[in-house]
């Protein structure tokens, strides 16, 4: 049954990414002129190529961290509700960039990964009871977790100078940018190596759906798949968090979705969700310029317009899962 479900969804996932792009491509506060003026010089030309074509590939990764890190997260915690906003990460993660911007580091991606790997332990740390970490002390630790990050970027902000502040406010916000060729092709490199360390774990994933006893009897060596895991999710939600500030629910949503179309085999479900992911962010950005033209709604208050209902009804159904 997904194999023949998948040789319909894989097509349709690509063909959405592609459409995603396109239009993405085309939308804007400042229309596109006819074909004729697409040549090097032209004005369409610039708009293109040095703004619109570096912002879509810079969302199209960072959609793709996101949600390829939050199906596995949810694979090795075994945890429907988790995601890098809702645990803590993005929170770690920007308050780690956030110091970095202030102290003037030209690269603040490693504060950023080391800011999401931190949150992540306190979380775990936090939600542990006798046995494995609960899911609900989980979304609640997170929670908490949020709230305190996010208090000491408020305090951060407070204290930086306004031009300063503005810069990081905009950023937190969850907006695109479009940065020079130089800058986005190592930023490129660096999520494609990321994109596939995720999906390298899948295998290890499909074991541990099995029970971590069962893993172990087949020969996984559990403890370093799941540091492995951890770190490659904080890898991830750190360089997306470095490129583009907070996109909240994305990394809840779509591997849900990605699952749905795919079944949930991890090496079919975290490349869907990259896909997906990616198609997602380009979308809601898309819809943020659009909507409100020559003005912009950042993407972050996008995603966070349509993850929250998604995140109750989730919650709900969980709720009623644990009785």
């Amino acid at each position: 049954m997904n194999s023949r479900r998948r040789s319909w969804a894989v097509p349709a996932l690509l063909l959405l990414l592609a459409g995603a792009f396109a239009f993405s491509l085309a939308v804007g506060a400042v229309p596109l002129g006819a074909w004729s003026d697409l040549r090097p010089g032209g004005t369409s030309w610039d708009i293109l190529f040095r703004l619109r074509l570096p912002r879509v590939l810079l969302g199209a990764a960072v959609g793709a961290l996101l949600s390829a890190a939050g199906c596995v997260l949810q694979g090795v915690l075994r945890n429907p509700l988790a995601d890098p906003y809702l645990l803590g990460l993005s929170g770690g993660a920007a308050l780690g960039s956030a110091v970095g911007f202030l102290l003037g580091v030209a690269q603040p991606a490693p504060l950023a990964v080391a800011g999401a790997l931190v949150s992540l332990g306190l979380v775990l740390l936090l939600s542990r009871g006798a046995g494995a970490p609960s899911v609900t002390l989980m979304v609640l630790a997170g929670a908490a977790l949020h709230a305190f990050t996010s208090s000491v970027l408020t305090f951060i902000l407070s204290q930086a100078r306004r031009d300063q502040g503005a810069n990081i406010l905009f950023w937190l916000l969850g907006s695109l940018d479009s940065p020079p060729y130089g800058r986005l092709i190592p930023l490129l490199l660096l999520s494609a190596a990321a994109l596939a360390g995720l999906c390298w774990t899948s295998p290890a994933l499909n074991l541990l759906a099995l029970g971590r006893d069962t893993a172990r009897a087949l020969g996984l060596s559990v403890d370093a798949a799941l540091w492995t895991m951890v770190l490659l999710s904080s890898l991830a939600t750190g360089l997306a968090v470095t490129f583009n500030g907070v996109i909240p629910f994305v990394g809840l949503m779509v591997p849900h979705m990605a699952r749905r179309l795919v079944g949930s085999d991890h090496r079919w479900s975290v490349p869907a969700s990259a896909v997906l992911g990616a198609a997602l962010v380009l979308l809601s950005d898309a819809l943020g310029r659009w909507a409100l033209a020559p003005q912009e709604i950042p993407v972050g208050v996008v995603t966070a317009l349509l993850g929250a209902p998604f995140f109750l009804i989730l919650l709900r159904r969980e709720r009623r899962h644990l009785g």
